[in-house]
């Protein structure tokens, strides 16, 4: 299969809706705090893998409801998960699947990150 170009792919994301470009400030707090989390890295790298239920999460990565209740909320709140899908169990209980997003996230530091700028630089880098 032939290589596709770099450009084209960063182009792609963009218009997917699959980018997004965050200055080193307010809304990045949030996904900085996130990712310095030990147990949302596990969470995420998990979900990356598979969409599984909170009581599956749980189980894996045998980590106690209540801590895995808070760095889901902190997760989907920075937007790094989402709730893929909504079940009910035999008892008639909401059960939430949980997946990572699949978006690129840029943090750019300064004041005004340009997503527009971000992309020009972007689309001049050589594929790895």
């Amino acid at each position: 299969m032939p290589e596709q170009n770099p450009n084209t792919r960063v182009a792609s994301f963009e218009k997917q809706g699959k980018l997004l470009v965050l200055p080193l400030s307010g809304g990045s707090r949030k996904l900085a705090r996130a990712l310095s989390n030990e147990t949302s890295l596990k969470i995420l790298e998990t979900l990356g893998k598979k969409s599984m239920s909170a009581g599956d999460l749980s189980e894996a990565l045998d980590i106690r409801l209540n801590t895995l209740k808070y760095n889901l909320d902190a997760l989907k709140e920075s937007g790094l998960i989402s709730v893929q899908q909504v079940k009910w169990s035999r008892k008639g209980r909401k059960i939430k699947v949980y997946a990572a997003v699949d978006q690129l996230i840029v943090l750019v530091p300064g004041k005004k990150a340009d997503p527009s700028s971000v992309l020009r630089i972007l689309k001049s880098c050589p594929a790895s």
